[in-house]
């Protein structure tokens, strides 16, 4: 029989990164996963490969862009607890291969690594270092994927597409996000729907405000960001396969207080909890599609 794959790409910044929560040593995924697969930086951080090379997955070295490895993030979150769920005996759920393209501190909009006329660029390193043109190189690593299973042999199809970014690009002024931001995510949007196909697209909602107006107390930047938040909704509108994603639907979210139960210390990155939470719900959405 045949093998069949679920693939899961989570795209944008350092809350697709898991900025600021280190695992824990006991949690680290140290041995290579057997049916949980990633593309390493070693082999696959790359404009010149022809093909990708697909390896057991870990916790450390599988984000394509930054240097940031073993944190609690969605990614490591939910290949931990898809492996479990075939270790305990589902036999129903295929083998997931994941993608991760993240920077932390990158939005969409012009002058960040996400843009999409940027110079292409790919030095790697860490956060500070780093400086890759995240957005030609995405298009490169996706347009791989379908020749990547054809010669694996395996049925595939794309479990969803999450973009958990757009943070940074309320520091833009307000008229050029006006102008530029529903067209630059359309354009983004509609790139991967050439690459992928209409695929399930999730973005994930800003839900930032008190570190926005702690770097801006003008609230300039929390304008913006409830106009990013807009653009979310109307592109979710307008497209039938993108849905947008609201964290604080978490049952430990509290409103009006700092951090509100769902981020660290600095009031934008999500916990280990919050983001184990999330992943749950990736596999309970999938559970239902596969059974």
């Amino acid at each position: 029989m045949k093998r069949t794959a679920a693939v899961y790409i989570l795209l944008g910044q350092s809350n697709a990164v898991g900025h600021g929560i280190p695992m824990e040593e006991k949690d680290i995924i140290l041995k290579p996963m057997k049916n949980v697969f990633g593309l390493s930086r070693e082999f696959n951080q790359s404009y010149d490969n022809d093909r990708l090379r697909w390896s057991g997955y870990t916790s450390f070295g599988m984000n394509l862009a930054e240097e940031q490895d073993n944190t609690y993030s969605v990614v490591n979150q939910l290949a931990k607890i898809w492996q479990k769920e075939i270790d305990e005996g589902n036999d129903k759920l295929p083998d997931l291969y994941i993608v991760q393209i993240a920077i932390g501190a990158e939005g969409l909009t012009k002058g960040y690594m996400w843009y999409p006329d940027r110079e292409k660029k790919l030095i790697p390193g860490k956060l500070g270092t780093v400086d890759i043109s995240l957005y030609p190189f995405t298009m490169h690593i996706l347009s791989l994927l379908d020749n990547s299973f054809r010669e694996l042999d395996i049925d595939y199809s794309i479990l969803r597409l999450d973009w958990r970014g757009g943070s940074n690009d309320t520091t833009q002024t307000n008229k050029y996000l006006r102008e530029n931001l529903l067209g630059l995510y359309e354009r983004m949007f509609a790139d991967f729907d050439k690459i992928l196909g209409k695929v399930p697209t999730t973005i994930h909602r800003i839900c930032c405000p008190d570190r926005v107006m702690e770097l801006d107390p003008t609230g300039k930047s929390l304008e913006n960001m409830h106009f990013i938040n807009s653009v979310f909704y109307t592109l979710a509108r307008t497209h039938d396969n993108i849905n947008v994603f609201d964290v604080r639907e978490y049952p430990d979210y509290i409103p009006f207080v700092r951090c509100n139960g769902l981020f660290i210390e600095d009031a934008v990155h999500y916990t280990p909890e919050a983001n184990m939470w999330v992943a749950e719900r990736i596999l309970a959405e999938q559970k239902v599609l596969f059974y």
